[in-house]
């Protein structure tokens, strides 16, 4: 079984629509829990969960948990140590899952129990990688993470009791601290990744040029060269590729302000 770790800041307008897609599952049994942790919204956030919670047709068993505002690495750590089902799946507030995203990942849990942490795509189609097409599950190496960010949080389910071996998010990282996390979890575990759309992006606030987004890229472009320098000391990754890694990200980033100037 599952339990389902939403962190929530400010989620008013969109909580209940994601709180739905975990309703709407087609096995739904699949949830244990629901734990949202409201991290010090200033809005109703707190109340909508309580009233969705007293609705005849929820079938959710709902945690409501709240804390001071501490950032969405706190709030995913805090939904971690409350969870007791034997994985864990997240869920952004703004984020809507597809309607048979658990039934597909539970088989393919089943069917393959090396896996300790799955994760899916935004969009139907191969995962692209290496000028490569994977129609069919693929096991991801930290390399093709690193040259293809291609695990999105909401799309991640991972084994419980390999939490202990990656740790907790980084809880001074503001931004990429996801990106962080997931390439620790390679050095111990099988990482999967199912070519299948999994989730929708709410208003499309995950990508840049849109609204949100764009006024961070550049504390994201910073997040993610740390994420290299990080595995460089730790010698996960050679000289060459972390060259190879930081030049990319530095031309991608520049394409990115150059579209960004474009669109204002």
């Amino acid at each position: 079984m599952f339990s389902v770790i939403i962190p929530a800041y400010n989620s008013e307008n969109t909580i209940e629509k994601a709180l739905d897609s975990l309703r709407n599952q087609t096995k739904p049994e699949l949830i244990r829990e629901v734990i949202v942790i409201n991290d010090g919204s200033a809005d109703a956030t707190a109340d909508k969960v309580e009233q969705y919670k007293k609705r005849e047709s929820c079938n959710l068993n709902i945690i409501l948990y709240n804390q001071q505002n501490a950032g969405v690495a706190a709030a995913r750590n805090a939904g971690i140590r409350m969870a007791t089902a034997d994985y864990l799946a997240f869920l952004d507030s703004d984020d809507y899952w597809a309607p048979e995203k658990l039934e597909w990942q539970e088989k393919n849990l089943k069917e393959n129990p090396q896996i300790d942490l799955l994760c899916g795509g935004l969009e139907e189609g191969p995962l692209r990688i290496f000028l490569r097409k994977d129609y069919l599950l693929h096991r991801l190496s930290l390399k093709e993470y690193c040259t293809k960010s291609v695990i999105f949080t909401s799309t991640v389910v991972i084994r419980r009791a390999r939490v202990k071996d990656a740790g907790y998010f980084d809880e001074s990282m503001q931004y990429c601290e996801d990106m962080n996390y997931y390439q620790r979890f390679f050095e111990w575990n099988q990482v999967y990744y199912l070519p299948k759309k999994l989730v929708d992006y709410g208003i499309g606030r995950k990508y840049y040029g849109q609204s949100g987004l764009s006024s961070h890229l550049k504390e994201m472009h910073c997040g993610r060269k740390r994420n290299f320098q990080i595995l460089r000391r730790k010698k996960k990754i050679s000289f060459t590729f972390y060259i190879v890694m930081i030049v990319f990200g530095e031309i991608k980033f520049l394409r990115r302000k150059m579209i960004i100037n474009r669109q204002k």
